[in-house]
């Protein structure tokens, strides 16, 4: 008979396209947009990022490095070479670290005459504009090499409408003072430089990193965040049919037929089980011919949807019996339209927020998408069962304890008829 009811709720499903439609169109839309919107930032990729950088020189730097050879008389007696002045130059460096192959086609460097200053700060599609002010790389030497004047400074414009490129060239430019102060410094005590390199040689070649992980894109994120979030909505359809079933007084004949109240208590319960492990199956499996998200591990994702799918069947029934003890859909239209949003944001399915506060992690795991999705995000970096052994045993709990409640708020027989 328990399989009777759970025919009778997977045909009544069938015949509701529309919302068969939202149950299986809606993630995939949301994957293809979210995963394409920011697949850039998830995975990490700076192929969306474009600087549009300045260079605004008042005087050549190979004429400023003649000036300062032509210029010392190395009252120290310190013996300077032409070419070592040519090495630590700042302006050749900082270009060539502009230009190198890392960051082709992410800064595009342009060089500007000091007459076209004011254009260039007008026009708005410049990230940042560095402007190198007169005798800089003369008095930068001196003040290196001799310890001699005040420490030149480069002047940085940036473009407050686009911040996160600017501070792309403001870290550049902060990383080159860093390194520029560690060579003077290391000058002054009279340190050899190659004295803090490591002899790659007297190393092992073999060199592995710790805890090494496979890496998730941005599809396979949002494929994850999507089905957790979606299947919850599986809970909410099958509380509305039940409710349904309540109101054209289908429930009440089958109590009148002397049918336990368990049995269709049950039928509700791995209905709900049953829907969700195929939501999840449908999801992934289309995840993996369309966008090839595979898994790993076959066996933990079979374990998890399992636990997942305890979760969702004690939602939906706890649902269906707190829609039949207030004779009102509320509860069950209240949970899809408020509820399984803010567990969504909490667990994190639009976008990792927990990485950025540890408090909103551990909030977001104490919900079942949230626990799903970790277990699910755990299992594609390549973890194994035991890594992922609390959050199954947490949705099997968090299942288990919405039955009992369930079962404590199911109508009595007197009182369903």
């Amino acid at each position: 008979m328990i399989g009777q009811i759970i025919k009778k709720q997977a045909l009544l499903l069938i015949r509701n396209p529309v919302q068969l439609l939202l149950l299986i169109g809606l993630p995939i839309i949301l994957i293809l947009i979210l995963g394409n919107a920011l697949g850039s930032m998830m995975n990490g990729d700076s192929s969306g990022l474009k600087v549009k950088l300045a260079l605004i020189e008042h005087q050549p730097e190979n004429e400023q490095v003649e000036n300062f050879l032509a210029s010392i008389d190395n009252p120290k007696g310190t013996k300077v070479e032409q070419s070592d002045v040519t090495n630590i130059a700042p302006i050749q460096t900082l270009k060539s670290i502009l230009t190198n192959d890392e960051l082709k086609g992410v800064i595009d460097v342009r060089e500007v005459p000091f007459s076209e200053k004011q254009a260039v700060l007008d026009d708005n599609t410049y990230t940042a504009v560095i402007e190198i002010p007169r005798k800089f790389t003369h008095d930068f030497l001196s003040y290196t090499i001799f310890g001699e004047g005040n420490k030149p400074k480069l002047q940085l414009y940036e473009n407050e409408q686009q911040q996160i490129g600017a501070g792309v060239i403001r870290s550049l430019l902060e990383d080159l003072q860093r390194q520029y102060t560690l060579a003077s410094f290391l000058q002054e005590k009279e340190i050899d430089q190659q004295v803090l390199a490591v002899e790659t040689a007297l190393l092992n070649n073999n060199q592995q990193s710790i805890n090494q992980k496979n890496p998730v894109t941005s599809k396979g994120y949002y494929t994850i965040g999507m089905a957790v979030m979606t299947v919850l909505y599986i809970a909410a359809t099958i509380g509305s049919l039940a409710f349904m079933e309540k109101r054209i007084f289908v429930f009440n004949r089958i109590i009148i037929g002397n049918m336990s109240r368990w049995v269709y208590f049950t039928g509700i319960l791995l209905s709900g089980m049953i829907f969700g492990c195929l939501h999840l199956g449908i999801i992934f499996s289309f995840a993996w011919i369309t966008f090839g998200v595979s898994w790993p591990n076959i066996m933990a994702l079979l374990l998890v949807t399992f636990a997942f799918s305890i979760a969702v069947g004690g939602i939906a029934v706890l649902l269906t019996a707190i829609s039949y003890r207030l004779h009102s859909e509320t509860v069950t239209n209240f949970f899809s339209g408020i509820v399984v949003s803010l567990m969504a944001l909490m667990g994190g399915s639009f976008y990792p927020i927990g990485d950025n506060s540890t408090f909103i992690q551990t909030l977001g795991n104490l919900t079942p998408n949230g626990a799903g999705m970790s277990a699910y995000l755990s299992i594609l970096r390549g973890d194994n069962i035991s890594a992922i052994s609390s959050n199954i045993l947490f949705l099997c709990l968090f299942g288990m304890a919405m039955i009992l409640i369930a079962a404590s708020t199911f109508p009595k027989r007197g009182e369903a008829v």
